[in-house]
């Protein structure tokens, strides 16, 4: 994660634009000690990290996930031709 300064933002918007979309760079821009920090990254990253989340959030589907990644990579896996 890179670290700039809200100055440094405005002063190089496209430049850090570019820079995460292009890169996937996340970056912090950290703001008064009363105002919490921004984070911006690229919008397929979001999507990854949100639907993460919510195929994790109930403990039902969270075990039966970690189970079918055990089971995979034992090569417990049944191949199915369509």
């Amino acid at each position: 994660m890179k670290t700039i300064t809200s100055t440094s933002l405005r002063g190089r918007l496209k430049y850090y634009l570019d820079l995460v979309s292009e890169s996937y760079v996340t970056i912090m821009i950290p703001r008064t000690k009363d105002e919490e920090a921004i984070v911006m990254m690229p919008l397929s990253e979001y999507n990854s990290l949100t639907e993460t989340d919510y195929l994790l959030r109930t403990e039902a589907n969270k075990n039966t996930l970690l189970e079918s990644i055990k089971q995979a990579e034992k090569g417990e896996v049944t191949v199915v031709n369509i």
